[in-house]
């Protein structure tokens, strides 16, 4: 009889292992907008200059579903802030001028959350465009970011919204709005190439050399490409060039540096084991594939 009731003494004590800090929720949403509070213009300049956002753990794992995984605080505050700062630069969405969370839903130190946000596309003549981000955020103890996963919804109807406003502010058809988009992306890629991409650095032989691989050699990619090896995967690196030439000068070249090449097939994509940190709560990782460990 003792050994009966020193069992059930030990199973009804019995916890499951630490999943990590545990915020109530209103800590957890008072996280969730200070990030988005940082995301936008001109808050974001400010976490780009700190060049390692503290809002991020040092070895913080990011992935975002059309273009890919991105490691480290540095790289996170580049790709995260410092690719949506620049008002009067060349840009696909612009910068972000407001956001509302739609949805929210949180837990021990993870929240789920949809959020649109308000970008003033201003390559675009200012034109104000909504942009719907569901991500995954879980934070540290020290109220950090150690990892996140972000998917851009209907992100192929933003792309055709953008090319129909300026097919209409050309007064053009559709292809010749994607010809112009093409153009446009391409010289300033270029550009950029040749003021910051020099001696060890250098990609292109020459300004034609660039254009014509850009616009010729490659496609403008379609939605779930920018992360592959197309244009619009260079577009976004292109804003990070000016910050580690080193580093980012490839990615905008014909290799594509690893970062915009096409290495993964649909499936492999999908099946990506990434994460540290199992998502599910509790941290019972047994049935999460994307779970590294």
């Amino acid at each position: 009889m003792r050994l009966f009731w020193a069992f059930l003494t030990a199973a009804l004590s019995w916890a499951p292992p630490a999943w990590g800090q545990d915020y109530t929720f209103e800590e957890l949403w008072n996280l969730e907008t200070t990030f988005w509070d940082n995301f936008l213009y001109p808050a974001n300049v400010q976490q780009m200059l700190a060049i390692n956002s503290t809002l991020f753990t040092p070895d913080v794992q990011g992935r975002v579903d059309i273009t890919r995984v991105f490691n480290g605080s540095e790289l996170n505050t580049e790709y995260l802030f410092g690719l949506f700062s620049d008002p009067s630069h060349v840009s696909l969405v612009g910068i972000p001028i407001a956001y509302s969370i739609t949805q929210f839903s949180a837990n021990g130190n993870i929240a789920s959350a949809t959020t649109v946000v308000t970008f003033n596309a201003t390559s675009f003549g200012n034109f104000l465009l909504p942009v719907t981000i569901d991500t995954w955020i879980m934070w540290d103890d020290e109220g950090r970011i150690e990892q996140y996963d972000a998917t851009f919804r209907w992100f192929g109807f933003l792309l055709d919204t953008l090319v129909q406003a300026l097919a209409t502010a050309i007064n053009g058809t559709t292809s010749e709005a994607t010809a112009s988009l093409t153009q446009l992306l391409a010289t300033t890629i270029c550009a950029t190439h040749d003021q910051y991409c020099t001696g060890d650095n250098q990609q292109y032989a020459d300004t034609t050399t660039c254009l014509d691989f850009l616009t010729t050699d490659i496609p403008l990619g379609k939605d779930y490409e920018l992360g592959r090896n197309t244009l619009l995967c260079r577009e976004v690196h292109e804003h990070m060039v000016q910050y580690d030439p080193g580093l980012h000068c490839p990615h905008i070249g014909p290799t594509g540096g690893d970062y915009c090449v096409d290495d993964q097939t649909y499936a492999e994509k999908v099946l990506q084991q990434y994460f540290r940190k199992s998502w599910i709560a509790e941290g019972s990782s047994a049935e999460d594939i994307w779970f590294v460990g």
